[in-house]
Parts: structure tokens; C-alpha cells; sequence
């Protein structure tokens, strides 16, 4: 559940490699709680920002906060973060459990306390019987998953999703976005994920970071974002939304998509338990939202 208790921020980031600034006085409060997405084309800056978040890469200035202690120079394996990365980094020579249990082994955790662990991250992510398997035994969504399990194991602060659905077919992505919010929910977890996918970003979020050309052009709820854009550059991105061409509405309320009848005619009853207007669709002939209330066409 998201409150109003701010727990990382950045405070004047950039970013520089050599003579090339790729980030400029970046300033973002991340609360407690929230599920909040960097969204932007390739070269905006985005994935920079997660890295630097992480550990893996040093800002050239600026602060970076957690709960109010500056963290900027702490080592990677010192930081109460995870990464899940687009291309998941799974050791070929680990079964499942060796891959999720590799972290809390770094970290020197005791033997029964990583069993027991890994048990709880894997039965998380519903892969408790495929402990044993490699990963090349693994289709994509049970490699994404390990990956997930693995980041969760250690109970992050922060969880760090880089393009995490980017390598999964369509129908497949659509499965994963719904997996990790719902455990998002269920753990309470801090997420920061990084995408150039607004459909991911709109579903997804509690809030948008847009960014282009290595600055925030507006961060908001999805509402904000393509409800009242704030610039030219967030406009033009709400006019490519794939939103606009689609009837399909996902109600996260139940944690599966729903698919919604569409004609002059069409009546629907929805009530959704979280976020207001979370979800919109139009087509040609409809226009469907999904509120906190019921609605009709």
C-alpha cells in the first residue's frame, strides 16, 4: 500500500560520459509502497537513472537518498536493492533454487535461513516443483520468473525492473505485467521500473516518469500523464498511445484482464477495489473506463 513517506530520492542528478551530458538536474521523491515507472524512448536516460540507483553506475553529481541517508558512494552489495534485468542473468550451470539462493549466499546468510528463503520466493512465483530444473530446461516466463524469485529472495527495499517483459511474446508479457503487480501488491514492495512501452507503463504504475533527452518532461498518475500532459513532448507520446486503438480493458481488481463487449449498444458493470480511472480504451465505436465505480456505456 502506497503512503505519503518519501523513501529514495534523487537531488540534482547528472550524468556525464566524457563531454557527453546524457543527465541533467534530475529530481524525483519515490514513496514508500508505490509501484512508479520511468517511461521514455531509447537515449532519454532512463535506464541510466536505474543503474545509478542500483549501484552500477556513479552519477557525475547530485545526491541520491535513502529514508534521508545519502547512499550515492555505497557499494552495490551493500544497497537494500534488486535488479531483474531484461535479459534475466541466469547462471546455465544453476538449477532454479542455486540461482534464487546465489544472492543470500553472497551475503554470507545461514544455511537454514537461504532454504528457507528460497522456498518462500519460489513458491512466490509458483515454481516450487521446478527447483531442480536448469534454466535452459525453462520456457521464458519460467526464466523470467526465477529472475523474479531471485530479487525477491532477500526481501529489497527496492525492487529494480530494467525492460523486465521486453524479451516475452505479447500474450506472454501481458501474464507477467499481471504476476508482478500482483506480488508488488501482496509484498508491499517499493518498484522503479523502466520501460519504453506506455501500455506497460499506464497498467502498471502508480505513477510516470517521462523523460526525453535526459530530463523529466512530467511525472504523475497515468491520469496526469495523458489526462492534462505537460508538455509538448508528453502530448505527442499520448497521441501514439496504443491505448487509443484497442478495447481491451484490464481490471486489475481481480488481477485478469477482462475482455469488454464493444457496439452502441453495449452495457457494462464494473467496479474496480484500487486505482480510479486506471484504465482507459477507446475505438471506433466505443469508449470504455474503468473507475472505482460502476459505469455504462
Amino acid at each position: 500500500m502506497t503512503d505519503d513517506r518519501i523513501l529514495l530520492e534523487l537531488k540534482s542528478i547528472s550524468k556525464s560520459f566524457g563531454p557527453t551530458a546524457v543527465l541533467e538536474g534530475i529530481e524525483l521523491a519515490v514513496r514508500d509502497g508505490e509501484f512508479i515507472t520511468i517511461l521514455g524512448p531509447s537515449g532519454s536516460g532512463k535506464t541510466t537513472i536505474l543503474r545509478m540507483i542500483g549501484g552500477f553506475t556513479q552519477p557525475s553529481g547530485g545526491e541520491i537518498l535513502l529514508e534521508g541517508r545519502d547512499i550515492t558512494g555505497l557499494p552495490i552489495n551493500r544497497r537494500p536493492f534488486n535488479t531483474v534485468f531484461q535479459d534475466y542473468a541466469l547462471f546455465p550451470h544453476m538449477t532454479v533454487a542455486g540461482n534464487v539462493s546465489y544472492g543470500l549466499m553472497v551475503r554470507g546468510r545461514p544455511r537454514r535461513e537461504i532454504a528457507r528463503k528460497v522456498s518462500e520466493a519460489l513458491d512466490l512465483v509458483q515454481l516450487g516443483p521446478l527447483a531442480d530444473r536448469y534454466p535452459a530446461q525453462l520456457s521464458g516466463g519460467q526464466r523470467q520468473r526465477v529472475a523474479l524469485a531471485r530479487a525477491l529472495a532477500a526481501r529489497p527495499r527496492v525492487l529494480l525492473l530494467d525492460e523486465p517483459f521486453g524479451a516475452l511474446d505479447k500474450n506472454l508479457r501481458l501474464d507477467m505485467q499481471i504476476e508482478v503487480k500482483r506480488l508488488q501488491r501482496e509484498l508491499d514492495i517499493t518498484t522503479i521500473m523502466v520501460t519504453h512501452d506506455q501500455e506497460e507503463a499506464l497498467t502498471m504504475s502508480d505513477r510516470i516518469v517521462v523523460m526525453s533527452n535526459g530530463r523529466i518532461e512530467q511525472v504523475g498518475t497515468p491520469d496526469e500523464i495523458y489526462g492534462r500532459p505537460a508538455t509538448a513532448f508528453v502530448s505527442i507520446l499520448k497521441s501514439m498511445c496504443p491505448k487509443t486503438q484497442t478495447s481491451l480493458c484490464r481490471s486489475y481488481c481481480c488481477g485478469h484482464p477482462t475482455e469488454l463487449p464493444t457496439g452502441p449498444s453495449a452495457n457494462l458493470g464494473i467496479t474496480s477495489r484500487n486505482s480510479p480511472m486506471r484504465d482507459t480504451f477507446s475505438s471506433s465505436r466505443t469508449f470504455v473506463a474503468v473507475t472505482d465505480r460502476k459505469v455504462s456505456l
